[in-house]
């Protein structure tokens, strides 16, 4: 092989370093936003699941994908070579797919999926029902906010105001001065949009590596495959 094809051999090679690292950035992602979504999936829509456990899925076959494209790059095997690219292919597609999910869907979908009617149907068991009342605590101590649309919407129920508002612990108390000034549906609203964004960002971003990963995998997948019939050739 000459010294361009050579090269293009171990920049396959450290490329795939890279795209196990990318893997593993997928998967530490799909993960956190599953577990962060977890606990009020059942309560909320958020549409977040689909997306967090594609990305767990697909960082975690990654690694097999690396294996492949590694052990194409320094054995010279065109027929693994072609194998990393084809599935490098089929994960590019599928990554691209979920980023117009997450931002159609997901980012954008806030008139098609109302969160207000499931968190105040949620809001309105809060004290008498011990998960609505958990998730409701969860929501608030993660993303510092208080009732539906303000601390105002526990008096209106009759409820005092619980530490969870004021981020304190359960034996703390909680006036409405120390409460979070912002209600939970705005902040839902914007933690889906954010975790839409981050994610489909992502998914972009990486997709673009796994291109340049492709474009190197075929050139030097039929390079391999001329060197090889130029040795048939020699031999006849």
């Amino acid at each position: 092989m000459g010294c361009g094809i050579g090269m293009i051999k171990y920049l396959l090679f450290i490329f795939n370093f890279i795209f196990a690292i990318c893997g593993l950035a997928i998967l530490t992602l799909g993960v956190i936003v599953h577990l962060r979504v977890s606990e009020i999936t059942d309560h909320i829509d958020t549409n977040l699941l689909f997306p967090s456990i594609t990305l767990i899925v697909i960082g975690s076959i990654i690694f097999i994908i690396s294996f492949f494209g590694c052990c194409g790059a320094i054995r010279e095997s065109h027929c693994m070579t072609i194998t990393f690219a084809s599935f490098l292919l089929f994960i590019l597609i599928v990554q691209v797919a979920v980023a117009v999910y997450v931002f159609v869907v997901v980012k954008n979908g806030d008139d098609k999926v109302d969160i207000t009617e499931n968190y105040e149907k949620l809001f309105k068991n809060y004290g008498a029902d011990e998960e609505s009342t958990k998730v409701v605590d969860v929501v608030q101590s993660s993303l510092h906010c208080c009732g539906v649309f303000s601390s105002n919407d526990f008096i209106l129920h009759n409820l005092s105001i619980p530490p969870s508002c004021c981020g304190l612990a359960k034996e703390q108390s909680c006036s409405s001065h120390d409460a979070y000034g912002v209600g939970c549906v705005p902040e839902l609203k914007r933690a889906i949009s954010n975790a839409g964004t981050i994610l489909g960002g992502l998914a972009i971003a990486i997709a673009g590596v796994e291109l340049i990963g492709i474009i190197f995998a075929l050139c030097l997948a039929n390079s391999i495959r001329n060197a090889e019939r130029r040795n048939q050739r020699n031999i006849y």
